[in-house]
């Protein structure tokens, strides 16, 4: 099967959706074992990490979420809250890649309750300053005005050219992508994307006070070559939680680790949920 075929199987084999105000949310549920609360990254379908979240359903359940076009971060805790009441989960790992880190910061701030550790990967502190809702609010303008078949042209060959893939699996991987962005994901997709990062900016529930009282543990998967992450964002999570995170070095498998070694990465991470 080719990558594309694998992301349909998966999601056909292992899918459900719930409804909550309104809204229908698809999530993957497999496995079995102590749970995982996995959040995707900025692609917004848990399917493009069909081989990792495999690996990971040897020893875990894992639960992930799709992400519909909402506009504010209280949609995300609603809907993740019945996601997980849904399936009978109280007590779980939190996981966040790329964009969902920045979810699941903002997720445990919410509730600190049941979570027994975050796993964090490509991704930094979500505790932004104001300044980043002017860069949020010129680009919701941007994708409102540009036609969309312009804007999904631009996503696919800027994330082609940010993360670029090798070339034994660059077509089935790209091919993977137009599918998804051209018929899958729309403007209000993207829209949301910045949305929900604004809404998080301005109501600021990442802060030090929201984990003063949660004791779970912080783990950071590191990679030397990935640009989402940086040097400076260690002392920035020691403040943010009020303790040093552990970290675990993934070397240079860069921001799309678990699409391109997934084997790898299901082990390093496996050792944050030991």
């Amino acid at each position: 099967m080719t990558v594309w075929e694998h992301m349909k199987d998966f999601s056909r084999r292992y899918g459900n959706s719930i409804t909550v105000n309104s809204t229908t949310w698809h999530y993957c549920r497999l496995g079995s074992g102590t749970p995982l609360f996995l959040l995707p990254g900025g692609l917004r379908r848990i399917s493009f990490g069909f081989a990792l979240l495999e690996r990971l359903a040897t020893r875990h359940v894992v639960i992930a979420p799709d992400f519909p076009p909402v506009q504010t971060i209280h949609e995300f805790f609603a809907a993740f809250d019945a996601i997980l009441q849904a399936e009978g989960i109280t007590n779980f790992a939190l996981g966040g890649q790329s964009y969902g880190g920045l979810l699941a910061q903002a997720y445990l701030a919410y509730r600190t309750q049941g979570v027994e550790r975050l796993v964090l990967s490509s991704t930094g502190p979500a505790n932004y300053g104001k300044v980043w809702l002017v860069a949020d609010y010129a680009a919701i303008g941007l994708v409102r005005l540009i036609p969309e078949r312009i804007i999904k042209k631009l996503l696919v060959g800027g994330l082609l050219k940010a993360v670029p893939l090798p070339e034994p699996v660059r077509a089935e991987w790209t091919e993977a992508l137009h599918q998804v962005v051209d018929h899958d994901l729309s403007r209000a997709d993207i829209v949301s994307h910045f949305a929900v990062a604004a809404d998080l900016i301005r109501r600021n529930p990442v802060n030090p006070a929201a984990y003063r009282n949660w004791t779970g543990r912080i783990i950071v998967l590191k990679a030397d070559n990935d640009p989402s992450q940086s040097p400076k964002d260690f002392p920035r999570y020691e403040k943010l939680f009020g303790r040093p995170v552990e970290v675990i070095d993934m070397g240079n498998m860069s921001h799309i680790a678990p699409i391109l070694y997934p084997d790898k990465y299901a082990e390093l991470y496996e050792q944050a949920l030991v």
